[in-house]
Parts: structure tokens; sequence; C-alpha cells
């Protein structure tokens, strides 16, 4: 099952910085607002200092831009609804787009209409095959964390000696840590060897589906930069579960730039899904 057209053209329409500066613009002000109100806005963001004469130029190759290109993908995916016509622009209310991570075929889909759309090693998307490479790229990616250390893991078989080992490194160092999963041995772990670390029970249901392909670890470093695998079966007590993972680095990387919208606020509020701030209140059985 691949994504719909809608869905992508969105998701590729939305990585893009300046689609997102548009939006962002819109959201701010009353609508409709006229193409060359948007220009101006636009250009005022962006130019420090300059003559009056530079100016006008720039907000007139905005607009010029703006009606022949980026505002007819815009409407054509869905984001905003421009009139040609009368050359205004109103944003429509659009809800992030339902990924269906369970169905490898379809992210792959997202992932080559992506990694072709940008050009440049900052903005590539990677793919790294096995279970070791994996947890190896993991590591050196916590090794580096200089803020903050955000993972989510199915399983224990996951959560191996070594990341807990290069995340207690970080935890030295000063990195907040936040630890998510819907498995008890998971959190428990956690607590065991990262009692400084916070840790937290997804409550996404794209992070959740029961079957598989599915996600298996999310690791995601300072917000600009992740590691996303994907497990074919389920975990084993005869062997751990064979993983592909997509990775991305860079705060505009498509990659990363998906992930942090689909996580969205929650990034800023796990606290308020923290087994702690959890256990303060009475469950409805209670």
């Amino acid at each position: 099952m691949s994504l719909g057209p809608h869905t992508e053209k969105q998701i590729q329409l939305l990585v893009e910085a300046h689609n997102r500066t548009i939006l962002d613009v819109l959201d701010e002000t009353d609508p409709p607002l006229h193409v060359t109100e948007l220009a101006d806005r636009l250009v005022s963001r962006n130019v420090t200092v300059v003559n009056a004469e530079t100016y006008d130029k720039q907000v007139d190759r905005t607009t010029i831009r703006l009606h022949h290109e980026q505002l007819p993908k815009l409407d054509e995916a869905g984001l905003v609804a421009y009139d040609r016509e009368e050359h205004l622009v109103t944003p429509r209310a659009v809800t992030p787009p339902d990924v269906d991570w369970q169905h490898w075929a379809g992210l792959d889909d997202v992932v080559a209409h992506l990694s072709a759309s940008h050009d440049g090693e900052g903005n590539s998307i990677g793919v790294i095959q096995g279970r070791e490479s994996i947890i190896q790229y993991e590591c050196q990616l916590s090794d580096g964390a200089a803020e903050e250390l955000f993972t989510m893991y199915v399983s224990t078989d996951l959560f191996e000696d070594e990341c807990v080992r290069r995340a207690k490194n970080a935890i030295a160092r000063g990195v907040t840590i936040y630890v998510g999963s819907q498995n008890e041995a998971v959190r428990e772990v956690s607590r065991e060897h990262l009692p400084e670390a916070t840790i937290w029970v997804p409550q996404l249901d794209w992070l959740n589906t029961p079957t598989y392909p599915r996600i298996g670890r999310l690791v995601l470093v300072d917000r600009r930069s992740v590691v996303l695998a994907i497990l074919e079966e389920p975990p084993s007590s005869e062997a751990p579960p064979e993983e592909t993972a997509l990775v991305g680095t860079g705060e505009d990387n498509p990659l990363v730039v998906l992930v942090r919208e689909l996580l969205g606020p929650r990034l800023d509020h796990l606290d308020h899904q923290s087994d702690r701030f959890l256990s303060e209140f009475p469950s409805n059985n209670d």
C-alpha cells in the first residue's frame, strides 16, 4: 500500500523551508491575503538592510515566483486556496499527513521522491541495512548529542547495553534524555540504568501499530539527526529482529523535518506523558 498522491505532494512541499514560511505568514494574518502583500511580508523577513529600489525589485520577483510557481503547487496539494484571477491566497485547514508507517513500500515511495528532489549531502536520506550497523550509527549519533536525545524502542532486544552505555555518557555531558516505549520491560531497564532520563509512554497511533512491518526504534538527536528503523517481523527469543533504517542529518533534512512534524508539540511536553507524571493521576479503574 503506497501513499496517495495528495499526501505525497503535501509531504514533498512541507519539507521545503520556503513553503513552510509561506504557510507561517498566512497563519499570522487575516485571510485572504493579496499575493503582493504576501510577497512583501516574505521579503521583509529575509532582508536586512537594502535601499527602497532593491527592496521593491525583490518584492516584484517574489510576487512573480509566488503567482506562477509556489502558490499553484500549494493550491494543487490542498495546502492553500489561491484565486489566480483576484490574486488572493487563503490558508486551508490541513491536518498533518496520515503517513501509514507500517507499510514499508509506502514509506519507500515517499523517500524516493524526497531524495530525488534534494541535492547536496545535507539533505540526503540514507538507508542502513542490518542491526549491527544501525546500532553502531545510533551510538555515533548519541556520542555527538549536545542538548537532547529523544528515543523510542518497541522491545529490549533493540535497547542494547551499548545503547544504554552511550546514553549514560550523554547524561554525564549534560544531555537531556527521553526514552519512550509501550513495552514495560524497556521502561524498567531505563528506570534502572538511566534514572535521570524522562521515561514516557508513546500515545501516537503511528508508533503503536500491532502489525508488521512497523517502526522498531526512533532516535532523534538535537532535533536535527534521526534514525528511523523498520522491523519486518516481531522480536523472538531465538534471534533479534532484522532491521532496515532510514537516516538523515540537518535541520532542514526532509526526513528530520517529517519526523519533527509528526511528533509535533509532544517534543516539548514529554513530561506530561512520562511514567512519573501519569502515576500521579488515578486510573479509570480506581
